[in-house]
């Protein structure tokens, strides 16, 4: 692999790109130790695909839900007031998330909104009676 360094639109060096064997070499010869080295997993293809779905999946699945319960807490003799406004707070948080394009932008984001957002969905589902 040949040496490459990558500049940025003022075309000030920004990264350098280089083989490991290259890189271990400059260590030995500067007489510095090799910092850790940390191991990246590569992504399998459908992870893009799985993680649009399944955070499209909660928060559709927030707004859903929410809305029935408040439905369902309206049409009550004596409504929980307090009830009603959470889960209009949760619905219009989760209309707000799945309107984000940023939180689609790349696959930590979209396991950021799904680690947030599905223990919401999963608690509010076990407050329901069934």
């Amino acid at each position: 692999m040949e040496t490459q360094i990558l500049t940025d639109e003022r075309g000030e060096p920004t990264r350098v790109v280089m083989d490991y064997q290259t890189y271990v070499e400059m260590y030995r010869q500067l007489n510095l130790p090799l910092p850790p080295a940390k191991t990246v997993q590569a992504r399998n293809p459908l992870d893009w695909y799985t993680r649009t779905e399944s955070a499209n999946s909660i928060l559709n699945g927030l707004v859903a839900l929410a809305s029935r319960e408040k439905m369902k807490e309206s049409e009550k003799a004596n409504p929980d007031q307090q009830r009603i406004e959470e889960l209009l707070a949760l619905r219009n948080e989760a209309i707000e998330a799945v309107n984000n394009n940023d939180n689609f932008s790349s696959l930590e984001r979209m396991d950021q909104v799904i680690e947030k957002y599905g223990p919401i969905l999963l608690a509010e589902k076990k407050k329901i009676p069934i």
